[in-house]
Formats: C-alpha cells, structure tokens, sequence
C-alpha cells in the first residue's frame, strides 16, 4: 500500500546507518534478538513536516524494577511434597483403595498387589537371619581360639568380615520387606503399596488385573499435598542482580485475573541456558482452597527489586518483525530503527534487556507509519 503523500514529500535525505554512525550510541552496533547485527536505514525529517505532528516521542529514563520486572511461569507440584507412586517389587494389581480426588495420610494402602516374589523376599530374609547367627557364633569361637594361639590373625580377620557382610545382607532383606509392609515369619502373597506423604490423588495409571513392574518408568500413582505449590520461570541473564533466595514475589494467573498469591524464592539455577540465556526459577507459594492447579500458566511480579531501576518503554513503541523487535531512536530530525531485546509487557509497558540506553528518545506514536515509509521507498 503506498504511504500518505505529505508523508512522503517530507523525507528530505535518506541515509544508511553507517553513514549515520554519529547518531548511534557511543558508536555502537545495534544488535537484534539472537545477537546478528542489524542494517538499519535512517531518514531524516524537515523540523516543520506536517508528518511530525503525528509523531509523538517519548525519552527513557530509568523506573524502579519491582512493578516493572515480570517473569512468565508455570505451577507444578510442590516435589517436597509429592510421591510418585512405584512398585518395589513385580507383581498383578488385585484392588486400587483410592481413587482419583481422595485426601490420604501417611501410611495408608493405596494398592494391593499378589506377586510370588513375597515368599522369596521372605525366604532371603529368614536365611540371612540365620546366616547372621551362624556368623556370630563363629566369631566368638575364633575369637577363643585365638587366646589359646589355635588360629591365625587371618582366620579370625576373615571370620569377623563374614561377619560384617552377614549384618548387611540382614538390614537388605529387612529393608525390602520394610517397603511393602510385611515381616519374614508370616507368609503372605498379597502386599500393599502405601502413601509416604499426606496429599491427594491427583494421578492414577494403574487398573486391577494389571502387571506392574519395579523397573517402569510411569508412576502407578501421584500423591501431592497442594497446600503449596511451585511455579518456575526463566529469568534473563540480565535480571539475575534484581533476584535473590527468599525474596517475595507476587503470582497472578489467567483463571483468576483478581486475585494474587504472594510466595517466595526458593531457588535460582546456577547455571545460563545458552540457547535462551536464561536460569531458572523456583518459586514456594501458598495454595489457600487449592486456586493453583498445576500446569496453569502464571506471572509472577518481583514485590522486592533490591531498590534497582531497569528502563521501559511503552510497549506500543516496539515493532515486531518475525519475532525481532526494534524501536525508532530519534536524533534530532533523523529516526532510524534500532534493534532491542525486551521483557514482557506490563501494563502498557516492556523492559528493555538491550540495545537502548537511558536519555535515548525514541517514538511512541507514529511508529508504524515511519516504518512503513522506510521499508517502502
């Protein structure tokens, strides 16, 4: 579509941005998303044009950070307080105790599972017992002998180390018969598979009649206590100074555009995505009559920016061309576009992350119709 024609009998010099290189900052390239350099065009504008009175210009300054800096979520369960339900030992599911939605407590059955592998945990766990004794008596007995000079030092080290072994190979067998909630002296088929956390069945992938496995990778059954959840975000690289270990961050989610869920930060990655370059963020939140649901997508609002100030700019002010952005600087009479990258919008307004600096003007108004003319000369 052509543009206006007072538009166009306004541009009085076009220039290259390398013929311009005066008017960018300190000299420097602007830099696109992705860090490719950009090749801007600039134009110039007689002070007098009708066309700048439709352009408006505003010049950054810098803002405090806490209501501008805004991070992109997700709530997931609180792992500190989740279980994912798995089979010790191969076996038939032969009842399912809970269903989907139940509240459980600790140590409640949720499965019941026949498996022949019970009498054979059973069976090793009465042999090492007596294994153990075996062991012990022995001990005792070189243990004597060795006052009277009838065995070696070697005889009596390997006694003791059967010894050792015979203790461990009881706390293994002790241990398995721990996880499924039988003894070694009553003979049983059938085990139950218990909760280990106080929570709700919030996933359940297992059917009566079913084999189940101890080496399968998908959980039988999900436990969690929603009464906190997580919600992780990624932080850019350049906004790791604005956040620290337990500072407060307000959440808000589309489902309930009124309401805020104050958390904390438990903890920031160590470590730079360097696709993104981003590190990630966990954040502890309250979950008052189980709002959050896992998976919702949230926003989350630094309460505490440490007292540091960030630059922005009004969002409409940023062209997005294929998922680049850029802004038109402004110096002076001539606009050329300039590559940024930018947070996300809050309330009318982005962060810049780069590619600006503070004291830059650049235009609010009128954007769209500079563009146009630039890109159709």
């Amino acid at each position: 579509m052509k543009h206006a024609p007072w538009f166009s009998l306004s541009l009085i010099a076009v220039a290259t941005l390398s013929s311009a290189a005066g008017c960018t900052d300190g000299g420097a390239k602007a830099v696109a998303p992705g860090g490719h350099d950009t090749a801007p065009e600039a134009l110039t504008l007689d002070p007098s044009a009708p066309a700048l009175k439709f352009v408006k210009i505003e010049e950054i300054k810098p803002s405090d950070a806490a209501p501008n800096v805004s991070l992109t979520g997700r709530v997931t369960f609180d792992e500190d307080r989740t279980q994912r339900v798995a089979t010790p030992i191969d076996g038939r599911a032969t009842a399912i105790l809970v269903k989907l939605g139940d509240h459980v407590k600790p140590g409640q059955s949720l499965i019941e599972l026949s498996s022949p592998q019970v009498g054979q945990l059973q069976a090793d766990a009465q042999k090492t017992q007596q294994d153990l004794m075996v062991a012990q008596k022995t001990v005792d007995r070189v243990h004597k002998l060795k006052v009277d000079g009838a065995v070696s030092d070697k005889e009596v080290g390997q006694a003791e180390a059967d010894l050792q072994k015979a203790k461990s190979d009881v706390g293994r067998t002790a241990a398995q018969l721990r996880s499924i909630g039988i003894s070694a002296s009553d003979p049983a088929v059938a085990v139950a598979i218990r909760a280990q956390v106080a929570g709700t069945v919030v996933e359940r992938n297992v059917l009566v009649g079913q084999e189940v496995r101890a080496d399968a990778t998908t959980p039988l059954m999900t436990v969690t206590n929603l009464d906190t959840v997580w919600v992780n975000a990624d932080v850019y690289e350049q906004d790791l100074g604005l956040i620290s270990d337990g500072a407060v961050v307000n959440v808000t989610v589309p489902a309930y555009p009124g309401d805020t869920f104050a958390g904390t930060v438990a903890h920031l990655g160590e470590v730079v995505d360097p696709t993104s370059r981003t590190v990630k963020l966990r954040c502890v939140v309250p979950n008052p009559g189980g709002k959050l649901k896992p998976e919702m997508f949230a926003k989350i609002a630094l309460a505490d920016a440490q007292g540091k100030q960030v630059l922005v700019i009004p969002a409409r002010s940023v062209l997005n061309e294929a998922g680049k952005f850029r802004v038109i600087v402004v110096d002076g009479n001539t606009f050329r576009p300039v590559g940024v990258d930018v947070g996300p919008e809050v309330d009318g307004r982005v962060r810049v992350l780069s590619g600006l600096k503070a004291g830059d003007k650049v235009v609010t108004d009128g954007a769209l119709f500079l563009k146009h003319d630039l890109d159709n000369r």
